[in-house]
C-alpha cells in the first residue's frame, strides 16, 4: 500500500515549530488555489467550499501546536491528605492510555503523603467497575478515581454507598465539556471529545481537497464520552459535505479483540467508497488498521486516545493513519489528580466544563514531537500543578 503524497498543506505544516509567518502562508496558499472558484462556492468536483476548507487549515494547524499550562483553580492547602489513601480503577486495563493515567494518579497520591494508595486492574465493564467500588468502600479508602469516563450512573448503588462513608470519588475525563456535570460524584474532569472528532472531520476532507469521502465511524458506547463522539462525526459531515455518507458500527471494549476486525472488514466490503475511519479509541486501532491495509483503499483511520504505543505508528507511512488527537496521559493525570485533592481537602471542585487537560492534534508530520522527551505537551504543567499544592512533601 502506498500513501498518499498530496497532503494538503496543513499537514505539510503543521509542526511545532510553525509561526505565524508561516501560518499565514498556509492560508495564502488556499486562498491561491482556490482563486478560480468564488468566494463560497465549491470547485469543479467538490463537495466543500473553499471558504470552509480554508477555515478548516486554520483550525488544524492551531490544533497542530503544543498547548500551554494555565491554573483551573486557586492554590490550596493538600497537608490534610497525608496518611490518606485513594483507590485509582481505568475503565478498562486494557486500554493502555487509561491504564497508564491511573497507575499515574496513584503515583501523584503517594507524592503528597498518602503512600497506602492502590491501583485496581480490570478488563472493563460494569461488573469490574462494581468489584472496584466494593473494594474502596469495604477496605474504607478515602478517595476514588474512576479513570477514562467510568459511567458513575452504572454504579448508582456504589456511588451512594461511597459517599454514605465519606468516600470522596471522582470521575477523570468523563464527559465531553458541552455536558452537564454528573450529580452522582464529588467532581469530575472532562475533554474535548467532540472537538477531537471535528478536528478528524476536518482533517478528512481536506485530505480529499475537498471532494466527497465516505466513512465508518467505529463506537464503544458503553463509555459515556462515545455516543457523542459519534454523532459529532456525522453531524460535521451533514454540515459541510451533504454529498457524503457516513456509517458506524458499535463494538464494546472487551468485544475488540473477537468482534471489531470483522466488523470493520465487513463494513469496507459492504461499502467500497470509505475512505476514512474514525476511532473514539486509538486502541481500536490494532484491529482496524489490518482491516484497511487488507482493503487495499487509500483509507486513512482518524483516531482519538494518543496512546504511546500507537500514536507513533502514524510515522511508518505503510500505516494508514491520518491524525491521532488527545491529551496528554500524564497532564490528565494531574488534572484528575488536583480535582481529587481539592474534594478531599474540603475545597469546591472546579467546574466539570472547566477542569480538563488541553489535546493536541498530530500527524505524520509532527508526530516526532509526541516521541521526543516531553510527549509534545512540555512539562511545565507537573510545575505548575504541584505549586498549586501547598504543604506538599519537596520532590
Amino acid at each position: 500500500m502506498t500513501r498518499r503524497t498530496d497532503a494538503p498543506s496543513w499537514r505539510r505544516a503543521a509542526t511545532a515549530s510553525m509561526t505565524l509567518v508561516a501560518a499565514l502562508a498556509v492560508l495564502a496558499a488556499c486562498s491561491t488555489a482556490s482563486d478560480s472558484t468564488p468566494s463560497g462556492s465549491t470547485g469543479p468536483g467538490n463537495a466543500v467550499s473553499a471558504d470552509d476548507l480554508a477555515s478548516m487549515e486554520a483550525e488544524l494547524t492551531e490544533a497542530a501546536k503544543a498547548p500551554v499550562f494555565a491554573p483551573q483553580g486557586p492554590a490550596f492547602s493538600v497537608a490534610s491528605l497525608a496518611g490518606k489513601k485513594i483507590l485509582s480503577m481505568p475503565v478498562s486495563s486494557q486500554v493502555k492510555t487509561c491504564d497508564t493515567i491511573s497507575r499515574q494518579v496513584v503515583d501523584i497520591a503517594k507524592s503528597v503523603g498518602m503512600t497506602g494508595s492502590t491501583y485496581f486492574q480490570n478488563n472493563g465493564g460494569p461488573q469490574a467497575w462494581v468489584q472496584g467500588m466494593n473494594q474502596a468502600i469495604s477496605q474504607h479508602y478515602d478517595g476514588v478515581a474512576l479513570v477514562c469516563g467510568i459511567d458513575p450512573a452504572a454504579l448508582a448503588p456504589q456511588m451512594k454507598a461511597a459517599e454514605a462513608a465519606g468516600i470522596k470519588v471522582v470521575d477523570l475525563h468523563l464527559a465531553d465539556v458541552s455536558q452537564p456535570a454528573s450529580p452522582l460524584v464529588a467532581g469530575q474532569t472532562d475533554g474535548e471529545f467532540n472537538k477531537a472528532m471535528r478536528l478528524g472531520v476536518a482533517a478528512a476532507l481536506t485530505r480529499a481537497n475537498g471532494n466527497a469521502v465516505d466513512a465508518l465511524v467505529v463506537t464503544s458506547n458503553e463509555n459515556p464520552p462515545s455516543p457523542g463522539m459519534g454523532e459529532t462525526v456525522k453531524s460535521e459531515f451533514a454540515k459541510y459535505c451533504s454529498a457524503c455518507k457516513v456509517q458506524s458500527i458499535n463494538v464494546s471494549i472487551p468485544d475488540w479483540s473477537t468482534k471489531l476486525l470483522g466488523a470493520v472488514q465487513s463494513a469496507l466490503v459492504a461499502n467500497p467508497d470509505i475512505k476514512a475511519v474514525f476511532t473514539v479509541y486509538d486502541g481500536q486501532s490494532p484491529f482496524v488498521l489490518p482491516a484497511l491495509k487488507a482493503s487495499g483503499r487509500d483509507a486513512e483511520m482518524y483516531a482519538f486516545g494518543l496512546t504511546p504505543e500507537v500514536a507513533p505508528l502514524m510515522a511508518d507511512p505503510a500505516n494508514q493513519m491520518g491524525t491521532n488527537t488527545g491529551p496528554s496521559a500524564g497532564w490528565l493525570a494531574y488534572t484528575g489528580a488536583d480535582q481529587l485533592f481539592r474534594v478531599m481537602a474540603g475545597q469546591p471542585a472546579i467546574e466539570a466544563s472547566k477542569a480538563y487537560a488541553p489535546y493536541r492534534l498530530f500527524t505524520p508530520d509532527n508526530i516526532s514531537d509526541f516521541t521526543g522527551p516531553d510527549g509534545g505537551f512540555g512539562t511545565a504543567y507537573i510545575d505548575g500543578y504541584r505549586a498549586l499544592w501547598q504543604d506538599a512533601p519537596a520532590q
